[in-house]
């Protein structure tokens, strides 16, 4: 069964992952009537699986690292079914955002350790505001980010403000780098955007089947992962709770990003994928835990068919 095989830690696991990921996205690519077998799609076809596969190795490095959830790959699993999902509709740019907000959720999670607090604080507001340029309202992960702060056993009034130092830095050197590369200040125009509630896109019964699969899972995850908080190892249970607001954080983008495409959707599978992953580790509810992984593995097969 699907849960007991991902429910352990095991080489073959991340193999297998990696073939599926390799498989499914080749059969899209060669389904698509724009590509062609030229040495610039084919790179661009490998590009697209490697930074799939890093994604997976960085999120899976993540949850081990601050023990998120038991030691599987169930979070992987649901993460990389889920991102196949989409990947028809990502781009090279939603992919740079995505690794950035990936490098800065890893330094946000580990806020639990005391050690190198401002570091860490610094590190990540860089990392969000790196990913920002790429699409803007991953600036909201800043939220996450104070969350994460305001959680902290030993916070203090002054971690709350590096964030805004690091943007500020990061604001005025790239003012200076405009400013000697254009002479203008346009770049500022260009990375502001408006919120768009434009959801016209999402008729397409690819893209609307795919979002009804992921909330439904969601939120019966997010259900299950409230009622055992009482649960939860005092020395866990911030991040168990920051990942619920990161998760929020998450759907939040996807809903005002000015570009809807399906690509948005991206920026809340990370955090879904571990709270899912939470539900799928705990006892019972065997047969309705290996209908949805089965569905989640089924599923980018069956909207490859429509």
């Amino acid at each position: 069964m699907l849960t007991s095989f991902f429910g352990k830690s095991s080489p073959i696991n991340f193999l297998l992952l990696s073939i599926y990921i390799f498989v499914i996205v080749l059969i899209q690519e060669i389904g698509n009537p724009a590509f062609n077998p030229t040495v610039t799609d084919l790179l661009g076809l490998g590009g697209k699986i490697f930074l799939l596969l890093f994604m997976m190795l960085l999120l899976d490095f993540i949850i081990r690292k601050n023990s998120l959830t038991q030691s599987h790959t169930l979070g992987i699993f649901v993460f990389c079914c889920a991102v196949l999902l989409i990947s028809p509709y990502l781009t090279w740019t939603v992919f740079l955002a995505q690794i950035l907000i990936l490098l800065g959720l890893r330094r946000i999670f580990s806020l639990t350790s005391s050690k190198n607090t401002e570091k860490k604080i610094l590190d990540a507001s860089l990392w969000i505001f790196a990913a920002s340029f790429f699409s803007f309202w991953n600036l909201l992960w800043l939220i996450v980010l104070f969350f994460a702060i305001s959680l902290r056993n030993h916070k203090e009034l002054r971690h709350f403000f590096i964030p805004m130092i690091g943007m500020i830095g990061m604001f005025l050197i790239i003012t200076a780098f405009y400013y000697l590369k254009d002479d203008s200040f346009q770049w500022f125009n260009e990375w502001l955007q408006p919120m768009s509630f434009d959801f016209t896109a999402y008729a397409s019964p690819a893209l609307w089947i795919t979002i009804t699969l992921l909330l439904s899972i969601f939120i019966w995850s997010i259900f299950h992962r409230v009622t055992i908080l009482s649960e939860i190892p005092k020395k866990f249970k911030a991040n168990f709770v920051l990942i619920f607001y990161a998760s929020l954080i998450g759907i939040l983008i996807a809903l005002v990003t000015e570009s809807k495409n399906g690509a948005e959707l991206i920026f809340m599978l990370a955090p879904t994928a571990i709270v899912v992953a939470n539900y799928l580790e705990r006892n019972g509810d065997i047969y309705l835990k290996e209908i949805i992984c089965w569905m989640m593995i089924l599923m980018p097969i069956v909207i490859i068919l429509l």
